[in-house]
């Protein structure tokens, strides 16, 4: 009498019905040979599609089922290295430990996953594409192939020397901080999902890189230069797309020097429903809801900021019937930082480099690049000497603390400390 699976595998053959419910599928796969089950069904084997290999599901006493690549298609090794890898897989959830010991590069796939949703969704900070260019460039091609598990000291030691000899100079104390926050969000990452016991000892990346130094200011005069050249400078470019792309660049500069709010995510993100007047003692201000680094806040802009809130607006026909007040008054959701099509930039790194280069003030008298971020030392800069603001106001106005004001500008606070007290 032939066997029960041979009289459903000839079933099936004589079933031409494209149309199968899962559970006449699942008799086909099970009658058929490419479904196996062992372990009074605790471990399934099966084969995808368009692969020979047999892949391998299992339950352990948590009810989940955990899926892995079996690497033979030899069904008798397959069958034994399940057993294996299940037996290994309960002695180890009765140690209370993870069952399954996943490699570094697939906690860092899902690392990455999760940064690039965050960024998509508008909620990432910019350093999320740092961290993903790090996983990229060196924890994955270093560590991929290592069991996280079985990550030691002796790694770390030789990824940091791997490291500095790939770099080819030593690096910052910024950039060790980028590394040592993009490793730990891997391992993170792994707890997260169950891939790893939040007890499991993990060795630290160092942190102890060269010193930073705060990015170049600029100086009273390179500024006013700067403002009446960006003026003429920002009517050019050959393409459409150039032109727009130069008339935003100096809106969005001109607003970094009157709030000195952080170049990036605080001042990419900002809506024009985070703007709204603000009155003390008859006298109006605007108010800027910005949220980075260090959180949200609401910041104080210079009177000089609304001209530029008025060439924002006026770039958007749509908005020709609103006055100012009422554009801020009602709420829009739009960003301010996009393009009269709607676009927002990616961000203004690649069109800044080329005012700097063009306007001849790339280098400071020191010989250091600028940045964006020279904008907000400049803004610092001219608080505490020129505007007479207080540390503490200043503080709270760039979302920094006291302290690390000092240790940026202890060489003004000196100064103005000296002046005031020789009266």
């Amino acid at each position: 009498m032939p066997k029960e699976t041979e009289v459903l595998a000839l079933f099936f053959k004589s079933t031409s019905s494209p149309e199968k419910s899962p559970q006449l599928k699942y008799l086909e796969n099970l009658a058929t040979g490419k479904l196996v089950h062992m372990r009074d069904g605790n471990i399934t084997l099966y084969k995808r599609e368009r692969s020979k290999q047999w892949q391998m599901r299992f339950r352990l006493y948590d009810k989940k089922w955990h899926r892995v690549s079996i690497g033979y298609e030899d069904l008798e090794y397959a069958k034994k290295k399940a057993g294996d890898i299940y037996d290994r897989a309960r002695f180890m959830e009765e140690l209370g430990l993870p069952p399954l010991n996943k490699r570094f590069d697939s906690a860092a796939e899902a690392t990455k996953v999760e940064l690039q949703s965050d960024l998509d969704n508008g909620v990432g900070k910019k350093i999320y594409v740092d961290y993903i260019a790090v996983l990229d460039n060196y924890l994955i091609p270093f560590f991929g192939k290592k069991f996280l598990t079985n990550i030691n000291h002796q790694d770390i030691a030789e990824y940091e020397l791997w490291r500095t000899e790939k770099m080819k100079r030593k690096l910052m104390r910024s950039t060790m901080m980028t590394h040592f926050s993009a490793y730990n969000r891997v391992f993170d990452s792994a707890i997260k999902r169950g891939w790893l016991s939040d007890k499991h000892p993990v060795p630290r990346l160092g942190t102890k890189g060269e010193k930073s130094t705060p990015r170049p200011a600029f100086t009273r005069k390179e500024i006013d230069y700067l403002f009446v050249f960006m003026k003429t400078w920002s009517e050019g470019g050959k393409t459409e797309e150039a032109h727009n792309g130069r008339l935003l660049l100096r809106d969005y500069i001109e607003i970094l020097m009157a709030t000195g709010m952080r170049h990036g995510t605080e001042a990419k993100n900002i809506q024009w429903k985070h703007l709204e007047w603000h009155t003390d003692k008859s006298i109006r201000y605007l108010r800027i809801w910005v949220s980075g680094k260090t959180g949200p806040r609401w910041l104080i802009a210079r009177h000089e900021a609304v001209p530029v809130i008025e060439r924002l607006k006026q770039r958007f026909t749509e908005w020709d019937h609103l006055t100012l007040d009422q554009l801020i008054e009602e709420k829009h959701e739009e960003y301010l930082w996009r393009h009269p099509n709607g676009e927002r930039p990616y961000d203004f790194v690649s069109s800044f480099k080329w005012l700097m280069k063009d306007s001849g003030l790339l280098l400071s008298t020191n010989g250091l690049k600028r940045t964006l971020y020279s904008f907000r030392h400049t803004y610092a800069t001219f608080s505490l000497v020129e505007w007479n603001m207080d540390i503490h106001t200043l503080a709270k106005q760039m979302g920094t603390s006291v302290q690390m004001l000092e240790r940026f500008y202890s060489k003004l606070t000196a100064t103005l400390a000296a002046e005031k007290l020789a009266g």
